[in-house]
């Protein structure tokens, strides 16, 4: 126990710092104080009420528009340079290339996620100063290949802080393939899901996580890589049901799946942490030599994977 506890100390006392600096950079007058100030609790007392997600005008998304983007890790070569890009409001971008091609930095980037070293985001023509605060609901919202769950019931994983009276939650788990193996559950919405989602496999945590950012109705919604735990039936009749919602969606996301390429509107071959080529599938097909080696790959793993018996699905 002791030989644990001397390094859980240092990085405590590493991460202690770390945290110091960030509220300090944040805040001029802040001190190694307030880290441990006293804040409310509600451990016996009924959370604060949550608001509805309020959309202005200005939320509404006519261009989301790239210039130059660059973020490299530190100590790596590792990253994205100067990529731009125009997402326009009803439209499916789909940003594909080979592992470590720099797919998921450019989506992070975008978000705010990573920062971005050079470059400009703009939202309508207008800049993006601070994308980590700005790309949020009801602008943007996000389902990662790793979704975070709480060990919570599933109504309160899928809605989080918006309130129940407010949102759709049956429209979003069916859309995100998901409502009939909730149905399913014993207890339904009402099911624990344990730890990070414990009690849950891979496809379905990526599917609550899809109904999360579902239920909040974004600008923009932003997939990375949702082929990392779905089967190929479950994934292509989630698309198909985002498809037939028609222009009403904009969509950002990572895939190399054949069926979503060639619906995209946009697909953005990255290679090396560049944009080798961007545009219309059959356009890239015939000039892109990046995009020919990629479908063939795509076309081959997918006609050979194991056809997989389909999800019950109401």
């Amino acid at each position: 126990m002791l030989g644990d506890f001397i390094p859980m100390y240092q990085q405590a006392k590493v991460s202690y710092g770390r945290i110091l600096t960030l509220i300090q950079n944040h805040e001029e007058s802040a001190t190694a104080d307030d880290i441990v100030a006293h804040g409310p609790i509600y451990e016996f007392e009924p959370f604060p009420p949550f608001e509805a997600i309020q959309r202005t005008e200005n939320d509404i998304l006519s261009i989301l528009t790239a210039k130059k983007l660059s973020y490299i890790y530190p100590g790596t070569d590792k990253g994205i340079k100067n990529v731009s890009l125009k997402i326009p409001q009803g439209s499916i971008t789909i940003v594909t290339g080979r592992i470590g091609s720099g797919k998921t930095t450019l989506i992070r980037a975008i978000l705010g996620l990573v920062p971005k070293e050079k470059g400009t985001l703009y939202w309508n023509g207008d800049e993006i100063t601070d994308p980590t605060n700005f790309m949020i609901p009801p602008r943007a919202a996000y389902t990662p290949q790793v979704p975070y769950l709480f060990s919570e019931k599933l109504k309160h994983n899928i809605l989080l802080n918006v309130p129940e009276d407010s949102a759709d939650i049956d429209k979003a788990v069916k859309l995100a393939v998901f409502k009939g193996e909730i149905d399913d559950f014993e207890e339904g919405y009402e099911t624990l899901v344990g730890p990070k989602g414990v009690r849950l496999s891979g496809g379905q945590k990526q599917r609550l996580a899809a109904a999360r950012m579902f239920v909040r109705e974004p600008e923009l919604m932003v997939f990375d890589d949702l082929s990392s735990a779905l089967d190929v039936e479950t994934e292509q009749l989630l698309w198909e049901r985002l498809f037939m919602t028609g222009n009403s969606i904009t969509c950002l996301a990572v895939s190399h799946r054949p069926m979503v390429l060639r619906r995209a509107d946009n697909v953005i071959v990255m290679k090396d942490g560049k944009v080798e080529s961007q545009g219309k599938l059959e356009d890239l097909l015939e000039t892109s030599e990046e995009m020919k080696t990629l479908w063939e790959g795509n076309v081959e793993a997918n006609n050979s994977s194991p056809q997989k018996k389909k999800k019950k699905d109401a």
